[in-house]
């Protein structure tokens, strides 16, 4: 059975999410073959329900382009389009709904859509100049439209790692509707220091009035959307000593978690951050290389995500320290308030086995199957009640997926990869790749002990195997049940999955790419090259996001122009075979939306 099929008026997501009300998201790429459209397809939607297209050109009378009803694909190509005219085009559906796209003469063919962007004005600070490149994105409905606006991060040229000395320029986030209007800007201030593992950010309708809101790590003198300092507005917490270890960090002073309103980025309140970052050499421990420090390097180490902890609310999940002591704080956003719900922390007794399990990234679904979300964060998940649901014992790693790899089992699987760093006997029992029960932490397969690996991905590339494909920066590609090699070559990209073409398998997106894997000659082939735009996060190569945002069910993937004048935003032309809802339905698809952005970015997966 197709699981993506419509099943009667549902599709068979195992954790469906219809917490927004989604209009159809309808967008048009002109192509040489004429102009593209696609559309989005939610859970309300009856499995019978039929669209047909119109044009009008110069205003003139509307026209059908459509010879049959549309209702085996979510999308159309208007062949016969005039680009030298002024166009609108209608998209009419069976149950009354109407949506318009228009274009003019004048407008460039460019095979993506366009959204300006404000670029801050650059800094200096301690003598060094820095500039400003557009970051991570997320979406969110903020003013309750039914369609997603695009909450953008600025990072400045002189981020730091948590273990560099030095300042950093301030961190902004704006928020931008799809035409390029900006909302507000919230100026993050001089006592959060930017950076990957300091600055996420979380966007998502927390108390269900219909408009998302903005979560985040603040500080003394972060200035919301509407000009309101949090905090004391003179404070400055850095450490301007050159001559200490600190210098130039944030290692003093009170740490804020806010929430901000979606309209208007207004604060709407503000508690003090869960944990505190003391004592500073009580973060240390087993992951990574197995170090520590008392110079804000382990205590700086942040994630974040979205969990329905009681199957029903959206709670903001807070998560502090990687390589040793882990916390995770849960809260709920209610009547315009703010309030702490539990804390895990591995330094309490009885979880001791906890710390050191702790990735640059985690993941959150309903792994045991109970209706509530449990936050896995890497080797090691806590269940929604704030209690250690398992822990494996395979310590840190930079890469995790969760998703239904294997077919044959029922719970979700996660894989990740494992960093190894040093030469000593807990290094040396930890594998450098592994994939294991989502449910009760069973290893399933693991391999590579003592090996380093920094990047690893998990996805269906294969039609020839069930289920996933797996494979790291070390070693061949291997079947996703047993860990066997299928191929000493794998993908040349080994970096986020996109769903592109029109088939049931996976793509690779890497840097400012999209490629296929082809299973026939074990090479690689390239489906998109864009130019013009630039990946994020250095090495890294993440695009500011990617997910099913807008048109059909295939994925749209953001970059930044090389100028950072505008987001460019591509979607697939490639004919659609069938109509899927949209992943944004599937509950575990949309938390990882919402933490894609935080430290080492992973791409999304599904629940089923």
């Amino acid at each position: 059975m197709n699981m993506f099929l419509f099943i009667g008026s549902i599709l068979a997501f195992s954790q469906p999410y219809s917490g927004e009300k989604l209009l159809r998201g309808l967008i048009g790429i002109p192509t040489e073959k004429g102009m593209y459209f696609s559309w989005r397809m939610t859970l309300g939607d009856a499995s019978d329900l039929q669209f047909d297209l119109y044009r009008s050109s110069n205003g003139g009378m509307e026209v059908k382009l459509n010879k049959k009803p549309i209702d085996q694909t979510a999308d159309f190509l208007d062949s016969t389009v005039d680009y030298t005219v002024d166009n609108c085009w209608t998209l009419k559906a069976t149950n009354g709904e109407k949506t318009t796209w228009t274009r003019s003469k004048n407008e460039i063919r460019n095979p993506y859509l366009t959204l300006p962007i404000c670029k801050p004005k650059d800094g200096k600070i301690a003598g060094e100049q820095f500039t400003y490149t557009a970051n991570d994105c997320s979406v969110g409905d903020l003013d309750g439209d039914g369609e997603y606006e695009i909450i953008l991060k600025w990072s400045p040229s002189n981020s730091k790692r948590p273990p560099q000395r030095g300042f950093t320029g301030n961190t902004y986030l704006d928020a931008y509707k799809m035409d390029g209007t900006r909302l507000w800007r919230i100026d993050l201030g001089p006592n959060v220091r930017s950076g990957a593992a300091t600055t996420n950010f979380l966007v998502f309708d927390f108390d269900g009035d219909g408009c998302a809101e903005v979560c985040c790590k603040t500080g003394d003198g972060t200035i919301d959307g509407l000009g309101y300092v949090i905090g004391d507005s003179q404070a400055d917490w850095r450490t301007w000593d050159e001559k200490s270890p600190t210098y130039g960090k944030i290692v003093n002073g009170p740490e804020y978690l806010t929430v901000f309103e979606g309209r208007t980025g207004k604060e709407l309140d503000s508690k003090e951050y869960i944990p505190t970052r003391y004592p500073l050499d009580g973060w240390g421990g087993v992951g990574g290389n197995c170090g520590n420090d008392n110079t804000g390097g382990r205590s700086d180490r942040f994630t974040a995500g979205v969990a329905f902890l009681d199957g029903k609310t959206p709670s903001p999940i807070m998560v502090r320290g990687w390589y040793g002591r882990t916390v995770v704080a849960t809260w709920t956003f209610a009547n315009g308030l703010l309030k702490h719900t539990w804390t895990f922390d591995s330094a309490t007794p009885g979880w001791e086995a906890y710390s050191g399990m702790a990735n640059h990234n985690l993941t959150i679904a309903d792994f045991d199957g109970d209706g509530c979300d449990e936050i896995c964060v890497g080797a090691m998940t806590v269940d929604h009640d704030g209690k250690g649901l398992f822990t494996t014992g395979l310590r840190h790693g930079d890469a995790l997926h969760a998703g239904r790899f294997i077919p044959s089992r029922q719970s979700v699987q996660v894989f990740g990869v494992h960093e190894n760093e040093g030469n000593n006997e807990i290094v040396k029992r930890t594998p450098a790749v592994a994939m294991f029960d989502g449910a009760t932490g069973e290893v399933i397969w693991q391999d590579g002990l003592g090996q380093d690996a920094g990047r690893g991905v998990a996805a269906d590339i294969d039609p020839r195997y069930d289920g996933a494909e797996c494979w790291c920066n070390i070693g061949g590609l291997r079947r996703g049940n047993t860990g066997e090699i299928i191929s000493s070559k794998k993908p040349n990209s080994c970096n986020f999955t996109i769903y592109w073409d029109a088939d049931s398998l996976v793509e690779l997106l890497d840097h400012v790419s999209i490629s296929k894997w082809n299973w026939h000659t074990e090479d690689t082939d390239l489906l998109v090259k864009a130019e013009g735009v630039v990946s994020n996060n250095g090495t890294k190569g993440n695009p500011c996001l990617s997910g099913d945002i807008l048109g059909d069910w295939r994925e749209e993937v953001i970059w930044a122009s090389k100028d950072q004048t505008e987001l460019r935003i591509y979607s697939t032309t490639i004919p659609a075979t069938n109509r899927r809802v949209t992943f944004m339905n599937d509950r575990q698809y949309r938390l990882a939306i919402a933490w894609q952005n935080v430290a080492y970015n992973q791409p999304p997966h599904t629940s089923f």
